[in-house]
């Protein structure tokens, strides 16, 4: 046995060829840090075990996606509504290039006349010099053939509608770098909840669960199918946690169809709970009446919206959105020509300004996914892994009757807005 001394003199003869290793350790460490490009976002809570990731879904994805040197891009989004832009305003700041983004600039497009959504435009751009006004010489559907052709050449465009509520960290550098990547695609689509096409794809899968809009203790099922009203009221935060809400109660034989109206203003959708009998539970609701086609239930029923919304909030804290994507290595969803809707959508802008004008019959959803790509021989793509939630299409109005705004807000105020 080595006496307390010899143990001492090996120490300081070990302890050079220590330092000249700790060192190299210390210069690598260094190196690959000032070296790596890392675009991964603020993560507002992180995970721990046992606990839920009210996040984004994303774990571990940021850093395989890195934004080309010299690349522009810029969000296009088409202005109207400042309830739903207070929501929206909170992502695009997040995903500017000062924070850790891919957006250079938003170019905000004025689509509407109301003074006190302009007046909010107007606060808008004052919150960062990457926000500009796009000016346009007409509104409403005949201004959005004007604003293609104000693209810059050259650049890479997301356009983003004002209603569009939520989307992951890497949405957008998902979408521009399948775009990139993928030159045979006239455009690259998010996935989208609230989507006509993508929405039976989402049921198909099982995202969404059983919901039916609660009844008060007024309510009878007859009562609740009869009554209608008119829904633009103020935004008000509502916890965006399921399980901040009580279950559904109600009659064992209530269905609530697709086509139904809205039971009332500021009313919520309850979760059914969960039975050995789940899958008869989801018949009672109005998603199993949606189809697979641009006009059909998916896009004219605002209860299917709703049952959507509610479904995606609660796999957002239970952090199960891969229950909306195809195995990361699969390819994108082709349209095969079918209509779809423009959400959330990235196009090279000089490729767009060499087809137009846009003809004055068409409108520009359906130039840009149908007319144009068949005309060229381009594709259409949704890229399904990257993921978004669009509030409601014109059809479905009385998605505003029920309290997922102000849910939709208290996500936002409470994981978004703060980081930014």
């Amino acid at each position: 046995m080595s006496s307390p001394s010899s143990n001492r003199c090996i120490n300081v003869q070990w302890r050079p060829l220590l330092f000249i290793l700790a060192a190299i350790l210390f210069s690598y460490t260094i190196f690959t840090t000032l070296t790596r490009v890392d675009y991964d976002f603020k993560s507002p809570l992180s995970a721990s075990a046992g606990s839920c990731r009210p996040g984004y879904g994303t774990t571990g994805l940021h850093h395989e996606l890195v934004k080309p040197p010299g690349l522009k891009v810029i969000a296009m989004v088409f202005y109207g509504r400042r309830d739903r832009t207070q929501i929206l305003h909170c992502f695009l700041m997040r995903n500017l290039v000062d924070q850790g983004g891919w957006l250079d600039e938003v170019h905000w497009i004025r689509n509407t006349d109301d003074q006190q959504d302009l007046e909010y435009l107007d606060r808008l751009l004052t919150y960062s010099d990457r926000y500009k006004q796009l000016f346009q010489e007409r509104t409403k559907d005949e201004g959005y053939s004007d604003a293609w052709s104000k693209l810059e050449p050259g650049n890479i465009y997301v356009k983003i509608d004002d209603d569009v509520v939520w989307m992951a960290d890497d949405a957008i550098p998902r979408i521009v770098t399948t775009k990139i990547q993928h030159p045979e695609y006239l455009l690259v689509s998010a996935n989208m909840v609230n989507s006509p096409l993508m929405g039976w794809l989402h049921y198909r899968a099982g995202a969404v669960h059983p919901y039916l809009p609660e009844m008060s203790p007024e309510d009878t099922p007859a009562t609740i199918h009869a009554q209608t009203q008119s829904y633009e009221a103020d935004v008000h935060r509502v916890s965006w946690k399921h399980i901040d809400h009580p279950l559904w109660q109600g009659p064992d034989e209530f269905v609530f169809l697709h086509d139904e109206k809205a039971p009332r203003e500021g009313h919520r959708w309850l979760r059914l709970p969960e039975t050995p009998a789940s899958t008869a539970q989801l018949r009672r609701t109005p998603v199993v009446d949606i189809t697979y086609d641009t006009w059909g239930t998916g896009l004219q029923s605002w209860a299917i919206a709703a049952q959507h919304h509610y479904s995606f909030l609660e796999n957002l804290y239970n952090a199960d959105l891969q229950l909306y994507k195809f195995a990361a290595d699969a390819k994108p969803w082709i349209t095969d020509y079918d209509r779809l809707s423009i959400n959330f959508i990235a196009i090279n802008s000089t490729e767009i300004l060499s087809h137009l004008p846009i003809p004055s019959d068409v409108v520009d959803e359906e130039w840009l996914t149908v007319t144009l790509p068949r005309s060229i021989g381009k594709s259409v793509a949704v890229d399904t892994q990257a993921l978004g939630a669009h509030l409601s299409f014109f059809f479905q109005g009385e998605v505003t009757s029920t309290d997922l705004l102000g849910r939709y807000l208290d996500y936002a105020e409470e994981n978004v807005c703060r980081e930014v």
